[in-house]
């Protein structure tokens, strides 16, 4: 009995060692790294072939999760009131995609471009940016500001709105996402940073 209860920990323990062994080893490594630098390199590519075959509520609910972890905290302490009866449209151009944000009583709801311009017949604010510049803003290792200044960030409509939304994103706590995937974000910006220093 005593040794089926061991056996579990051990395995994890086994499991965990060979993990950090094969990700050690100098044949693995470079390997890792280069597969990596790959899927960074094309994954405009890949994300917009995700894109075109994935259901959109099975996308739109995983983005919409995200946000909504991250914007709880604000959405408690009323600090997202100012996207009440707005839409704000999140555009990522080497895709194509598009996102339209809004808030409903006390919900931060993510909607179709029909539903969107039933609130209004054009977005309240848009912003716009490729995956490479929405990956290093969402990571937080880029200042939005530098991105907006390099125009790999452009804010368009009401740009008050724009601003809000922008200091609310440089607030965000990343703990908040999920594990899987803050760590994809961090080795994807890390890597996005090494290319372009």
């Amino acid at each position: 009995m005593r040794f089926k209860k061991l056996m579990p920990k051990r395995a994890l323990l086994i499991n965990t060692e060979l993990t950090r062994l094969i990700q050690n080893s100098p044949l693995v490594k470079p390997m890792l790294e280069k597969s990596t630098q790959k899927a960074v390199e094309n994954s405009a590519k890949l994300l917009s072939i995700a894109h075109r075959i994935m259901p959109s509520k099975v996308e739109n609910y995983f983005v919409l999760h995200q946000v909504k972890r991250l914007s709880q905290p604000f959405m408690d302490d009323g600090e997202i009131d100012f996207l009440d009866g707005k839409v704000a449209e999140v555009e990522i151009r080497d895709i194509p995609a598009k996102w339209y944000f809004t808030k409903i009583d006390q919900q931060l709801m993510m909607l179709n471009l029909t539903e969107a311009q039933s609130i209004s017949s054009v977005p309240d604010v848009v912003f716009s940016a490729s995956v490479d510049a929405l990956v290093l803003m969402a990571s937080q290792k880029v200042d939005p500001d530098t991105l907006f200044f390099n125009r790999k960030l452009r804010i368009s409509g009401d740009t008050e709105l724009g601003l809000e939304i922008k200091n609310l994103f440089d607030q965000f706590d990343l703990a908040l996402l999920d594990k899987p995937f803050r760590k994809i974000l961090d080795v994807w910006s890390d890597e996005l940073i090494t290319a372009n220093s």
